[in-house]
Formats: structure tokens, C-alpha cells, sequence
């Protein structure tokens, strides 16, 4: 049987086959284990990030605000399936917003989605720990969009602590 598909469709059919089958495991735990499902989503989200943080630090000059959130939106693009459902809502000196259209895993339930997000929080946090990652809107938690947040962490004054 020979396959008219294009390169592009043919890579967005494999795209969207892969995330309906992550989509799928991400179900079958939450079903099996409840929370429980809901923290080995995050624990694999987080060890994943992880590796990609590794291989952005050889890629980026810089790891500052700027460089981190073009690096996210990169991601974010490439695994939209060249769509670019994602756009900068805001981004200034201490943070940057980043809008997503759409989700690709199509996530109803917001726990689902913030553990799933953990990959995108332990790579901006590992490339610059003095950044924050944050799910502002959110589509799962009925938003039209979602907001991806990222900014510089606040400095605390050592000298007004008590101890």
C-alpha cells in the first residue's frame, strides 16, 4: 500500500498518534491510581525535563528570561505541529506570558495537565533557578487559552527574616 501523505501531514499524523497514546497512558494511570497517578505523570514530567533541560544548556548561549522563554515557545511550536498555537502575551524584563491556543493532549482535567507541566517547569527552573514556572489560565479549568508564566523569582530581604 503506498502512502500519498506529504512529509507534513505525515509527521502531524504521527504527532497527534503519539499524543493520543501518552494521552492514553496518562489516563489509564490516573484511573488505576487516582493521585497516585497524578504524581507518577509528574515524577516522568519532571525526569524528562530534566533531560531536555541538559541538552538546551549546550544550545543556549544565555539562560536568562529572554533566551529560556524563546527556548519554551521553541518547544511548544515544534510539538504544536508547526502550527504555532502559541504566542508571547507579554514579555518584559521580569516575565514573560505565553499564550497557547490549544492544548495537543486535550486535557479536561487541570491536575492532569499541571503534572504534565512539570516538564516545562523543571526546564525553565534547571536552565535558571532564579525563574519561576506557572500555569496562569488554564484550558482544562474552562479558560479559552492557556497562560504559561514565566518569571524572575522574587528576592527575599535576609535582613528582615527572623529566625
Amino acid at each position: 500500500m503506498q502512502d500519498d501523505r506529504n512529509l507534513e501531514k505525515t509527521y502531524r499524523s504521527a504527532v497527534s498518534g503519539l499524543y493520543a497514546r501518552i494521552r492514553s497512558y496518562y489516563d489509564f494511570l490516573t484511573r488505576k491510581y487516582g493521585d497516585d497517578g497524578i504524581e507518577i505523570i509528574a515524577e516522568m514530567s519532571r525526569e524528562y525535563g530534566l533531560s531536555i533541560a541538559e541538552r538546551a544548556k549546550k544550545k543556549l548561549a544565555n539562560n536568562d528570561l529572554a533566551s529560556v522563554s524563546q527556548y519554551l515557545i521553541r518547544i511548544f511550536n515544534t510539538v504544536g505541529w508547526g502550527r504555532n498555537l502559541t504566542e508571547y502575551i507579554e514579555s518584559g524584563p521580569t516575565r514573560t506570558v505565553i499564550k497557547a491556543t490549544e492544548c495537543p493532549l486535550h486535557f479536561d482535567n487541570p491536575a492532569m495537565c499541571i503534572a504534565h507541566t512539570t516538564m516545562e517547569k523543571t526546564v525553565v527552573e534547571t536552565l535558571n533557578p532564579k525563574l519561576n514556572y506557572r500555569i496562569g489560565k488554564s484550558i482544562p479549568a474552562g479558560d479559552s487559552y492557556c497562560e504559561h508564566i514565566i518569571e524572575v523569582a522574587e528576592i527575599k530581604d535576609k535582613s528582615s527574616e527572623t529566625n
